[in-house]
């Protein structure tokens, strides 16, 4: 577990620094992807303007090959480091409830926290066994309860959040990292290709994900199974599927028209490759970064509610709408056929993602909610 040394504070021209503490359940460092890239990228923005912030985690996210037995994840906030730590910390921001078991003694030092809700994962569509429901939705209540804010990412979240919990409950939307979204604006589809040797003479469509999470692993497995296979017949083999992240189903092994990528150290580069983003998503919570992290780099998205749902994105103006199969086979033929003009709508994209998402908006809000409600 990460541990806060007091003689971590640091003097800065006469004045001394403020420690921000992110609590979370578990680490997956290096790893990144969805609340991980979160908290690296707001780490990331408040030391650049000063503040010393550390990451205070009870256990890795990878298992190791001898490890047979771990504490359950809802358990797993009882680690006595936590409790030395907190002391030295000016502002505590607990990542999600499953380190609830660390909001009781973090009260109980008199400090206050700020609550970060990703999702709420208690939601049946959110995809969890019905026991660990049971278990997150106490976590979630505990949780939510003794913090001083909660933060949520959702607009649909947040209206469910603020009936339990009323004025407490703040809206900061997701931030994308613009800033190396910016480093791969200027590369051409022809050289990421070449780069990452995808082939020149394909029509790309690129799913993004890590597919060890549930409602990932649905949606690649559409892809491999159903939506790629009828697409290749009809374009006549001219379309490749790219399947980038973690963990891909096997069903997506071994096929000359889907390609796997593994975990990659950034996304950014597969995505200027493509041509153009799916997201046959149907379950889940929160907001699917997925959709932000392609159209921060003007590509065109094809995706169902569920993958833009609690965001402002407004289907035919931001993204090309799907519900059935039939609906993403025919919109990517129409795309690969030049049928549809969708040069508009990846602007909008863009746009919407710039407006809304930038990193140093995100974290002012952040900032304002952290050093005015926290008591």
């Amino acid at each position: 577990m990460g541990t806060l040394n007091v003689k971590n504070r640091r003097w800065v021209t006469g004045f001394i620094m403020t420690n921000v503490c992110f609590v979370m359940a578990y680490t997956i460092y290096p790893r990144r992807g969805g609340l991980h890239e979160q908290v690296y990228l707001i780490s990331r923005e408040l030391r650049r303007r000063g503040y010393n912030v550390y990451i205070l985690y009870y256990r890795h996210g990878l298992l190791s090959n001898g490890q047979l037995v771990r504490i359950p994840l809802y358990f797993s906030g009882i680690h006595p480091n936590l409790y030395s730590s907190i002391g030295k910390c000016d502002y505590v921001v607990m990542e999600t409830a499953w380190p609830w078991l660390a909001a009781v003694p973090i009260r109980l030092l008199g400090r206050g926290f700020i609550l970060h809700l990703h999702a709420i994962e208690s939601l049946p569509d959110f995809g969890l066994p019905m026991h660990r429901r049971l278990m997150i939705k106490f976590a979630e209540e505990v949780a939510s309860r003794l913090a001083s804010r909660i933060i949520t990412v959702s607009l649909t979240e947040y209206s469910m959040l603020r009936a339990r919990f009323g004025s407490k409950v703040t809206y900061i939307p997701l931030t994308i990292d613009l800033e190396e979204r910016e480093r791969y604006m200027g590369m051409s589809k022809e050289d990421a290709r070449r780069v990452l040797n995808l082939p020149s003479d394909k029509f790309i469509v690129t799913f993004i994900g890590g597919m060890g999470y549930g409602a990932n692993r649905e949606a690649a497995r559409i892809i491999a199974t159903q939506i790629a296979p009828k697409v290749h017949e009809l374009s006549n083999g001219k379309v490749l599927f790219l399947l980038v992240g973690p963990d891909p189903p096997p069903e997506s092994i071994g096929l000359s028209y889907i390609k796997v990528t593994g975990y990659v150290e950034s996304i950014a580069p597969y995505i200027v490759a493509s041509d153009a983003c799916i997201a046959p998503i149907y379950h889940g919570g929160g907001v699917k970064m997925k959709t932000l992290d392609c159209m921060s780099l003007k590509k065109v998205v094809i995706a169902t509610k569920k993958a833009v749902e609690g965001t402002l994105l407004k289907p035919w103006i931001h993204y090309i709408p799907a519900e059935k199969l039939g609906d993403f086979i025919n919109q990517i033929l129409e795309v690969f056929n030049g049928k549809l003009n969708y040069e508009q709508i990846a602007n909008n994209g863009l746009y919407y993602v710039k407006k809304y998402h930038s990193l140093s908006n995100v974290v002012n809000t952040f900032l304002r909610v952290m050093t005015n409600e926290i008591q």
